[in-house]
């Protein structure tokens, strides 16, 4: 169970966690800390309808392979079309995030985005391109980094806290708790990693819904407290970029303010490592399943790595980077998610009365409650999600769609006649 505890942590806490904070407080003050409450509340729901409907799988595949053994491959295909559309999008909003990052260590670096942005992404793409286990060594290296940044800035940050700070509680009223919510759910998402291997655990009706639950509630409490240092001891916080950092230079000083943004740094290069990792695989398997063109699971001649899928992923990331903000991108990134998130859940439901399914190791109490409060909670959200985040969504669908029934045309073509 330790090793699915320490796979759920890698994958929740990472980039959000350290500039989000600032924009939240900007629209609710101290009572942002609602955001929190609501967004670990939801995402418990979630990775609870991931753990019943991932135990009946050996395989991976995550959402896709859910939504497809549910509801069949349309669904499942436009699933994992938006999976990989959310790895790339992601992706951008790292790399933006990595120019915040570095921008708190040398101020000099936020002119210089473009040019920062380009070296970070077709670097990553390049070592990747030589191999996955390249590329891996470069994410194992940084993942214990992000760490590092968070206990030291907690350990001394919590002796600093000023209850002033905490007043008023909700000083712009609470109108913007749900928009908000929708940034900082960016923070917590990422939590899928957990379920990949449910089904292949040994005792899965035991290890699994404990180490998800001990997860959020770690994931929780760090998050929590790491809010409470940064409005308790930063005055400039609404709007700040990079709240951690700043708060760290009031109560540790000039030099430790340094080694805690150095800490962010690296932490944020490690995240991007393994986005650059992981988005270009999304993209391959849907094109070695036959979904996509074969054109686009292409392997390097000698490496054996998906090149093309690595090449495309990484243009797309680049672009969305150098046009985007880091805030739109996670939002953008969030608002698709639940495109993944709402077919998981509603598969739990399905999966229960069909015989053809393997039975489930792990079992949610309380019958439908949890599936269609998640649901209604994921609803609810979009709801008050903009129009133009909206819209991205739905184009990301319809573009799957368009693009599942063009190959489906296309591979019924290709067959021989029978004529």
């Amino acid at each position: 169970m330790l090793d699915v505890v320490a796979l759920g942590l890698n994958g929740v806490i990472g980039t959000g966690i350290f500039f989000l904070p600032g924009k939240v407080a900007a629209a609710l003050g101290p009572a942002a800390v609602i955001t929190f409450l609501i967004s670990a509340l939801l995402c418990t729901l979630l990775v609870l309808c991931f753990a019943e409907v991932g135990s009946r799988f050996r395989g991976t595949g995550g959402p896709m392979l859910y939504s497809q053994a549910a509801f069949g491959p349309l669904v499942g295909f436009v699933v994992g079309w938006l999976t990989w559309v959310i790895r790339v999008t992601s992706w951008g909003a790292l790399a933006n995030a990595l120019v915040s990052a570095a921008a708190s260590l040398v101020p000099a670096a936020a002119g210089h985005s473009f040019l920062i942005i380009t070296v970070l992404i077709a670097g990553l793409a390049a070592i990747n391109v030589l191999g996955v286990s390249m590329g891996a060594r470069v994410t194992n290296f940084f993942t214990a980094a992000k760490l590092i940044p968070i206990v030291v800035f907690l350990a001394v940050g919590v002796f600093h806290l000023r209850a002033d700070l905490f007043t008023p509680f909700a000083p712009h009223g609470l109108s913007a708790v749900a928009p908000s919510t929708l940034v900082i759910l960016y923070a917590f998402v990422g939590f899928e990693v957990l379920t990949v291997p449910a089904g292949e655990m040994r005792d899965p009706q035991r290890s699994v819904p404990r180490a998800l639950i001990l997860v959020m509630a770690i994931v929780t409490g760090v998050y929590l407290l790491l809010w409470a240092v940064c409005a308790g001891t930063l005055p400039t916080l609404a709007g700040s970029e990079n709240p951690v950092a700043e708060a760290a230079t009031l109560f540790l000083g000039p030099a430790g303010g340094r080694l805690v943004a150095l800490g962010i740094l690296v932490s944020v290069l490690g995240i991007n490592a393994g986005s650059a990792l992981v988005a270009p695989r999304c993209l391959f398997a849907l094109a070695d399943q036959g979904y996509l063109p074969r054109s686009l699971a292409r392997l390097h001649p000698t490496r054996h790595t998906p090149v093309v899928a690595i090449v495309l992923s990484a243009v797309l990331a680049w672009g969305l980077a150098v046009t985007g903000s880091f805030v739109e991108l996670a939002v953008i990134s969030v608002v698709a998610r639940f495109a993944q998130y709402i077919p998981t859940c509603l598969a739990v439901l399905r999966l229960r009365s069909r015989p053809d399914v393997e039975a489930a190791g792990f079992r949610i109490a309380g019958g439908a409650v949890v599936p269609w409060l998640a649901i209604l909670l994921c609803v609810a959200l979009l709801a008050q999600s903009e129009a133009r985040h909206l819209i991205g969504g739905a184009v990301g669908i319809l573009s799957g769609v368009l693009l599942y029934l063009a190959r489906k045309r296309a591979n019924s073509d290709d067959r021989p006649s029978n004529a």
